[in-house]
């Protein structure tokens, strides 16, 4: 699916759109952290955010499966990763049921304006290469699940080149297991086609977003870790189209 002139400059308002909100958001997230230590208002205007950046796009998000979210609860949300749309898709169906932050890569902290507003609202970076800094990394992200927020993971580590389901690694499992957090599986489908890795252009279409029921916290035993990332992985593929479910990239 290519997008025309017509997706192209959709592209770049939703994306100026995003620049300018987060000029509004970063002023007044400084203002209210005084009276709102929560972040509620964040919260709410991420939504808000996101929404408007998909709309200008002219992507629609459906959502399956949000009952399977408890109010209250924090979970380590592990979700396959196609598409930058992702993280819109994923703000817009989970930010009203549990406040989520992500962890990112650790070059996107640097970016102007994004990378100062992932700070300031407590995304976790990471170095994947980093080894004892990579596992510094999770052990905050295993303290803001424990007391502030669910954290979503792309366990794949990378966004699918091709859209076929990567295999997991442990560390949202990890996380999990040392939080005594839930693990909240997710699909995100639709979102590739829309815009693939390495194109600048969102062609307009639909992503669905499908909530699993959660998993208990894995055991800390590299068998019980391995074990839950294979049973979160199924229950991420079993809402993928056939050809999807399974790639043998790296």
């Amino acid at each position: 699916m290519t997008p025309g002139p017509v997706g192209v400059a959709r592209t770049a308002l939703a994306q100026a759109w995003a620049m300018l909100f987060l000029l509004v958001l970063l002023p007044v997230g400084l203002l209210c952290f005084p009276f709102d230590p929560r972040q509620r208002i964040h919260d709410r205007l991420s939504v808000v955010w996101a929404r408007g950046a998909l709309w200008l796009a002219g992507v629609r998000v459906e959502a399956e499966g949000v009952e399977h979210v408890r109010p209250g609860e924090r979970y380590v949300v592990a979700a396959n990763h196609q598409s930058a749309l992702d993280i819109l898709a994923l703000l817009v169906v989970l930010q009203g049921r549990t406040p989520i932050r992500f962890l990112a890569k650790r070059a996107l902290f640097h970016v102007p304006l994004l990378g100062w507003g992932m700070r300031l609202y407590g995304h976790t970076p990471v170095d994947r290469r980093a080894g004892r800094g990579a596992a510094a990394d999770l052990g905050e992200a295993q303290r803001n699940v424990m007391r502030r927020w669910s954290t979503v993971f792309f366990p794949e580590g990378t966004r699918s080149a091709t859209g076929r389901l990567l295999p997991f690694r442990l560390g949202a499992f990890r996380t999990a297991s040392a939080a005594g957090a839930r693990v909240l599986p997710v699909t995100v489908d639709g979102s590739g086609a829309l815009l693939p890795k390495g194109r600048y252009a969102v062609a307009p279409g639909v992503v669905r977003v499908v909530v699993h029921p959660s998993e208990g916290p894995p055991g800390p035993s590299l068998e019980e870790l391995r074990a839950a990332a294979d049973a979160c992985r199924a229950a991420v593929a079993a809402a993928l189209p056939e050809p999807l479910r399974d790639g043998a990239e790296a």
